[in-house]
C-alpha cells in the first residue's frame, strides 16, 4: 500500500492545514438543516477527494449507499438522468446516498442543466458533493446552490509537520534538506508531498536527496 493511502485522512480532525474551511464544515454538518448540495473548488493534489469522502462518513454513509463519479469519464446528459433517477431509491444500509463527482467542471452545459434540476429537487435523503478546480467552468446557478468551500495548498510548516508525523510512524528519519526539497517541489499539495516522500523512503539515507529531486522531476 502506498503512503499517500496508508495515511490518508479518515476524519475531519485528520486532516492537516485548511482549518477555517474544516471548522466551517464541522458546523455546517452538525446543523438539523445540512447543505445537501455542496461545493469543493481547490487546486489539484489538495484533498478535495478525501474531503468529499470524509463528509460522506460525516454524513453516516454506508459504503453501498456512496457513488463516487469522476465527471472527466462522463459529460452525456444521459448519466445525470440515471442519477435522477437512481436518487429516488432509499438508502440500502447507511442514513443517507451520497454521489461524490470529481472534476465536475468538465461536464457538458446540458448535463450541467439537468444535474441543476437533481441539485433544485433533492430528496431528503440524498447528498450531493461537487469537487473541483475550475468552478468558474460551472454554471453559476449551480455554484448558487451549492454550499461552498475551499480547499487550499498547505503552508511549508504545514507540510513539514505532515510529513514529519508520516515518517516517524514509519519508524524513520530524513534529514531537514530532505524534508525541504520535498515541501519546494510539491507546492503545497499534499498528495505530491506524500509521493514524493514514498519514493524517498525506499532507497538508503545517502540516496535520498537524490531521488527527492530526480522524484519532483516526474510529479
Amino acid at each position: 500500500m502506498s503512503l499517500y493511502q496508508k495515511y490518508r485522512p479518515t476524519t475531519l480532525d485528520d486532516v492537516v492545514g485548511n482549518e477555517v474551511t474544516i471548522r466551517t464544515l464541522k458546523a455546517d454538518l452538525a446543523k438539523k438543516d445540512k447543505p445537501h448540495s455542496i461545493l469543493l473548488s481547490g487546486n489539484y493534489g489538495c484533498g478535495k477527494t478525501t474531503l468529499g469522502r470524509i463528509i460522506a462518513s460525516e454524513l453516516k454513509c454506508h459504503e453501498t449507499d456512496f457513488k463516487e463519479i469522476d465527471s472527466a469519464d462522463f459529460r452525456g446528459i444521459e448519466t445525470v438522468r440515471e442519477i435522477r433517477r437512481q436518487i429516488q431509491y432509499k438508502p440500502v444500509a447507511g442514513e443517507c446516498c451520497v454521489w461524490l463527482m470529481d472534476e465536475c467542471h468538465k461536464m457538458s452545459n446540458d448535463a450541467q442543466s439537468a444535474l441543476l434540476k437533481a441539485l433544485e429537487d433533492t430528496p431528503e435523503h440524498v447528498y450531493f458533493i461537487l469537487a473541483t478546480t475550475d468552478p468558474q467552468k460551472l454554471l453559476p446557478t449551480i455554484r448558487s446552490r451549492c454550499a461552498q468551500y475551499t480547499v487550499a495548498p498547505l503552508k511549508d510548516n504545514e507540510l513539514y509537520r505532515l510529513l514529519r508525523k508520516i515518517v516517524s510512524k514509519e519508524g524513520e528519519t530524513l534529514e531537514k534538506e530532505v524534508y525541504d526539497q520535498i515541501i519546494l517541489d510539491s507546492q503545497g499539495h499534499p498528495r505530491n508531498a506524500i509521493q514524493i516522500l514514498d519514493q524517498v523512503l525506499s532507497v538508503d539515507a545517502e540516496d535520498r536527496l537524490a531521488v527527492a529531486k530526480r522524484s519532483a522531476e516526474l510529479q
